[in-house]
């Protein structure tokens, strides 16, 4: 059953790869390559996971950038990740995206989403497209938006593929900083309590989603609370760390902190907190996110 899904998949992506195209061709005297953008599963952990791929027209092979959602969030982020991936396509460079457990489209539940699980289907994506698309395996980037740059922290440290370069998004580096969100770490005690009696624990965020946090959730994020400097002492190549300044979810101070570990380059947004202009109309910063994220990537990976 499993080979048909696969073979059903590649079927219906080269029928669009020949058939759909977007994208323009010139702006300001720069070319920019025209794209074509793909859904479908690939499998990973033993189920499929929803994903999309955007990749520039052409024979390639081209680089790669795997992007990373945040907690809870999805692989559109509303508009941010499509926006970021059109961009990166116009400028040469493909880009995958997938759903993580109980998030947009995933047919899993939300007790499944804690960091092994992301972390084997971000790996599992890169080798899908790997073996499906026409990219370079060799020259792969990483971006990761709050808990996904944890997540694009956490394989760095644990050397699962050789990233070229890396640009973090307001990076959830610090477990004790993130235990803010979830009411303070006398709260995070409690619903971790919770969680281990009941495998799970009923949450509901200060954005109004509910979810249901497993007690390997929290295992798993106080099993290195702190994984930056491990990680940056490992990793040899260039990145970027963006950050607002009022961001109210993931304090400046651990964006910052990423950032010296890793001696990367900085981006400072000054306003729109933590949405980064994805879920506001704030489309000054968005545009900020977007062209420090795509120059960067152009300049390190083509």
């Amino acid at each position: 059953m499993k080979k048909i899904l696969i073979v059903s998949s590649v079927v219906c992506i080269l029928l669009v790869l020949f058939s759909g195209c977007a994208g323009l061709k010139t702006v300001d005297s720069t070319v920019l390559y025209e794209y074509i953008s793909s859904d479908f599963t690939y499998g990973s952990r033993g189920v499929e996971i929803p994903a999309t791929i955007v990749i520039p027209k052409g024979n390639g092979p081209y680089p790669l950038v795997v992007l990373v959602h945040g907690h809870g969030g999805s692989r559109e982020e509303n508009i941010g990740f499509g926006t970021i991936a059109k961009a990166l396509a116009q400028k040469g460079i493909a880009s995958v995206r997938m759903d993580f457990s109980g998030c947009g489209e995933s047919s899993e539940s939300f007790q499944k989403n804690y960091l092994s699980n992301m972390e084997a289907d971000v790996l599992a994506a890169i080798e899908t497209a790997k073996t499906l698309f026409r990219v370079d395996g060799g020259k792969v980037g990483i971006f990761g938006y709050s808990m996904g740059g944890r997540i694009a922290i956490e394989l760095i440290g644990a050397e699962a593929y050789a990233f070229k370069s890396a640009v973090f998004l307001a990076p959830a580096a610090s477990t004790g900083n993130l235990k803010n969100l979830f009411g303070g770490a006398d709260n995070w005690e409690k619903l971790k309590a919770v969680a281990k009696r009941d495998g799970y624990v009923v949450f509901t965020t200060i954005y109004g989603s509910t979810q249901e946090l497993s007690s390997i959730w929290f295992d798993e994020l106080e099993k290195d609370e702190n994984p930056a400097a491990q990680a940056a002492e490992k990793f040899k190549g260039p990145s970027l760390v963006i950050y607002a300044t009022n961001d109210e979810a993931v304090s400046p101070s651990v964006s910052q902190n990423v950032a010296d570990l890793f001696k990367s380059s900085v981006v400072n947004t000054t306003a729109d907190g933590h949405s980064y202009g994805f879920y506001s109309d704030r489309t000054d910063v968005l545009d900020t996110v977007v062209k420090s994220t795509v120059d960067f990537f152009a300049g390190s990976l083509r």
